[in-house]
Order: C-alpha cells, then sequence, then structure tokens
C-alpha cells in the first residue's frame, strides 16, 4: 500500500535558499481520532475516459465526523493525473470523483483525511467496458488528525491570538489560491485588491519564483499547471499599495508566529501531500516544486495549533502544531507577510 502523504525534506535546492532551522513546536503530539469509513466506488475497473465516483462516510465512535476535509488523488505510472477535495457534511459523508482520462493500466487512489492518509486501492485504468464495471464497496478503520474546517463562522470565542479582521474569500479558479490568499491578506487593511489584479502585473514563468507557471484554470495537484512562489507576488504588491516581506524558516514557527503576534497576516505554502519534490531548470536556475501545493493566510495561534484562512473553502482550517509543520517544511517554511505600504 502506498500513501502519498511521505516524510522529508527538500533541503537548499529553492532559489532563496534558507537557513535550516531546528523546528519548534508549542505542541509536538497532533491530535488524532479513530475513524470507521464506509466507501462506495463507482467502478474499479473502468473504461477509459470515464469519472469514478467515490462516496465516503466517516464515523467516530459511531458520531458522524463532519466538517473534514477529504481529499482524494488519482496515480497512473506514479503520476498523478486527477484529484479532488471536499468537506463532509453534518452527516460525515462527502462526494468526490476524479477523472481517468486516457491512461492505461494499473492505477492506485488515495484517500486522505484532514490531511492524514487513511487508505488507498488499486483500480484498472481503462480495462472496463464502461463507467461502472467493478463498483465496490469498501469498509476501513484508520487513525486520521482531528482537524475542523470553519467555513461559516469566525473564531472568536477560541482563547488564542489572532490578527483582527481577516477576512474569509474562497477562490474563484481552480489554481488562484495565492491570487486569493492576497486578496484576503489585503482585505485584512482595509483594502480588498481583486484575485484577478494580480494576474497581468505578476505574469507567468516556468520557474514560479518569477512569475505564474502554467495554467490557472487547470486541475490542482500536479506541477505543470502549477502557480506563483513569494517573491514574485512580493514584487506585484506595490502596484497596490502594499508592501510584502519574503521569509523562509525550514518549518520553523517562531518567525510566523512573531509577525501573528504584531498583528500582520501571513501566506504560507503548504504541501498537503508531503514530500512531493521535485527539481527543474528554467534559464540555469534550479528551483523545487511539489504536487499537492497550496497557499492559505496564517492569521492566529493556540496552544494546540494554527488557524487559516483557506481560500479552497472560503472559511477557517485549525492546524495541529505538527501537522501544520509538516506541510509546512515541504517549501522551506516559504512565507509572505503583508503590510500597508
Amino acid at each position: 500500500m502506498r500513501g502519498i502523504v511521505r516524510a522529508g525534506a527538500i533541503g537548499a535546492v529553492l532559489l532563496m535558499v534558507a537557513s535550516v532551522l531546528p523546528v519548534t513546536v508549542p505542541v509536538s503530539a497532533a491530535t488524532m481520532q479513530s475513524v470507521t469509513s464506509w466507501i462506495e466506488v463507482s467502478s474499479t475497473r473502468p473504461a477509459a475516459g470515464c469519472s469514478v465516483d467515490i462516496s465516503i462516510e466517516i464515523r467516530d465512535a459511531g458520531n458522524a465526523v463532519a466538517s473534514t476535509e477529504v481529499s482524494l488523488a488519482l496515480f497512473a505510472d506514479e503520476e498523478i493525473i486527477s484529484t479532488d477535495s471536499a468537506v463532509t457534511n453534518g452527516d460525515g459523508v462527502a462526494q468526490l470523483s476524479v477523472s481517468t482520462g486516457n491512461a492505461g493500466g494499473n492505477g492506485w487512489i488515495d484517500i486522505n483525511v484532514a490531511g492524514g492518509y487513511l487508505t488507498g486501492f488499486y483500480i484498472g485504468l481503462g480495462s472496463g467496458d464502461s463507467c461502472g464495471d467493478g463498483a465496490d464497496y469498501l469498509t476501513v478503520t484508520g487513525e486520521v488528525p482531528d482537524v475542523v474546517v470553519v467555513s461559516d463562522e469566525r473564531v472568536d470565542s477560541v482563547d488564542g491570538v489572532f490578527v483582527p479582521g481577516v477576512p474569509f474569500y474562497a477562490q474563484h479558479r481552480n489554481l488562484s489560491c495565492e491570487y486569493a490568499a492576497l486578496e484576503i491578506a489585503t482585505g485584512t487593511w482595509g483594502n480588498e485588491i481583486s484575485e484577478y489584479a494580480f494576474d497581468d502585473v505578476v505574469g507567468w514563468s516556468p520557474n514560479p519564483h518569477w512569475g505564474y507557471r502554467g495554467d490557472i484554470t487547470g486541475r490542482w495537484g500536479n506541477t505543470d499547471d502549477y502557480g506563483v512562489y513569494a517573491e514574485a507576488l512580493a514584487s506585484a504588491l506595490p502596484e497596490f499599495g502594499f508592501y510584502g516581506e519574503v521569509f523562509y524558516t525550514g518549518g520553523d514557527t517562531s518567525a510566523l508566529i512573531s509577525r501573528i503576534d504584531d498583528g500582520v497576516p501571513v501566506l504560507v505554502w503548504l504541501g498537503l501531500w508531503g514530500d512531493q519534490i521535485h527539481i527543474e531548470e528554467t534559464n540555469g536556475v534550479a528551483y523545487a516544486l511539489t504536487a499537492g501545493m497550496h497557499v492559505v493566510v496564517a492569521y492566529g495561534y493556540d496552544d494546540d495549533g494554527i488557524w487559516v484562512s483557506d481560500p479552497a473553502i472560503g472559511g477557517a482550517h485549525h492546524y495541529s502544531w505538527s501537522n501544520f509543520v509538516y506541510m509546512y517544511s515541504v517549501l522551506d517554511g516559504m512565507s509572505l507577510a503583508v503590510y500597508p505600504g
């Protein structure tokens, strides 16, 4: 069995090489919950060009696990070809779908809950006569992080430190999380800049440190249609009357916490699928890419973990310190603090 969440670090291969700092975590152990999941799969032998629909019900000691993110990744020959994510409803159910495209041979579907690997299974890509061949029903038990998605309310009653006025906003395009995060961060200061305003100012480049890489409307999770890194965003912010401070922490949380203490929202780059790093070059300059990259705005913390405004859901996520550091370390703790100019 192969899970997509694998530990690791990228070292000093980024364009902006950060000094590697010891990881400082206020609470080291992740809060976990034991769950039972009932999984309905529309096909384990889909014909070519089909979608595989998957319904996942998650319960803890018989109680529905609601407001928890579930994600799928479909692999073919070690390459991710389709992904999807959803948040469980009040009954603990999430409905998801991945597309097989024209891939053939043995495929593998990973299922992650709250950023933790739950299970996976093989499917025969292109081996059936229809999109419904080999429908199956699985029952799985395991331990996953206890991470709740808060999508419809601000967390005002929680004891902790929070940047005041950070809004929630849902990105409008599949791969516009970076620009949507800037809309959130600038909105904190009372002058919200539309995610669309950054397209032409940032520009495009195969190297995401220099511009946006790929198609912003492409599918999430791959590294061809991908996104953009902190340096290119920082260069664009003065055009809108803001200043961006780029810093790399190696996964250490001290610098991030200090900005939140000062009331500053911080964009952070997360590797949601763990170490999926590979290296490419443009004009002789090497840079790291990671499948499953996502950008959120860190705006608060408490003893148990960190709060982020997540443009993927238009709401808040709370990650335990250990889970957050694991994802934050993948791209060397890449961060962008946003200040008024």
